[in-house]
């Protein structure tokens, strides 16, 4: 049974990693033949390991259709920032009464870990390095069950979501806000570092949903535009063919 259980959890592990790395994105249809190939394993621990994924809500499967990844909407990115800000906001004053300098310092490394991924656009290893940071600062509270519920939130959140359609302002923004936290959490002041969390994630949820919402106008305009241009074809095409009628109609009477 150890042998059974080892290669789906490297299977897991490894689908897992092909979410970071961007192999895996929201609206990818997943062929579970292609996948055992790529990770060079057989079909049995992949299927096992898809399974473990659906039931995380990192992917989905429809009867005849198989798996996919499926698209991280508004309504669930807004009720997972909800949960965030309940749980994260909910535990910083046990947070702050177990802090010591050498936690201080570990959180510290995570954060400027975060700072060092930069770029021209949101890339998602700076996604999930803000994730490592927010789970490890929760994790000082002690509350194994909440923790563990947060990394899943994070999971749903950041493997889903497409990190380009994220304004590029939010970098800066954001590590100032962390350096606001991380201020409040060295003074042991915790009234203060829970208002900083919770407005650090509630603009955390601006910025997610506000590219959603551009995510989902692009695409409206560009069916619409799709749409508009169909509807022209058409009506070209209608109009050669009764052009195309009327001549033959004409020679016909001319004969």
């Amino acid at each position: 049974m150890k042998g059974a259980g080892t290669l789906p959890d490297k299977a897991y592990a490894q689908l897992k990693h092909m979410f970071l790395s961007d192999q895996l994105v929201s609206g990818q249809k997943l062929r579970y033949q292609d996948l055992a190939k790529r990770l060079g394993m057989s079909q049995t621990p992949v299927i096992m390991a898809l399974v473990r994924l659906e039931d995380e809500g990192l992917v989905r499967s429809e009867a005849n259709k198989g798996y996919f990844v499926p698209e991280l909407d508004l309504e669930e990115a807004r009720e997972l920032y909800e949960v965030r800000l309940l749980l994260e906001v909910f535990l910083v004053p046990k947070v702050v009464d177990n802090l010591t300098d050498e936690n201080l310092a570990e959180l510290e490394a995570l954060r400027q870990s975060h700072r060092q991924v930069r770029g021209q656009v949101y890339q998602r290893e700076r996604l999930w390095r803000d994730a490592q940071l927010h789970v490890a600062l929760a994790s000082l509270s002690g509350n194994q069950v909440v923790t563990r519920i947060l990394r899943q939130v994070f999971d749903l959140l950041y493997l889903r979501y497409r990190p380009e359609i994220l304004s590029p302002g939010r970098l800066e923004e954001a590590e100032a806000e962390h350096a606001l936290l991380f201020e409040a959490l060295h003074a042991r002041d915790a009234l203060a570092a829970a208002e900083l969390l919770r407005q650090h994630v509630e603009r955390g949820q601006w910025h997610i949903l506000n590219g959603l919402r551009q995510q989902v106008e692009a695409r409206e305009a560009m069916m619409q535009s799709m749409g508009t241009d169909l509807a022209l074809a058409a009506v070209r095409t209608g109009m050669a063919g009764a052009a195309t009628r009327q001549r033959r109609s004409t020679k016909a009477s001319v004969e």
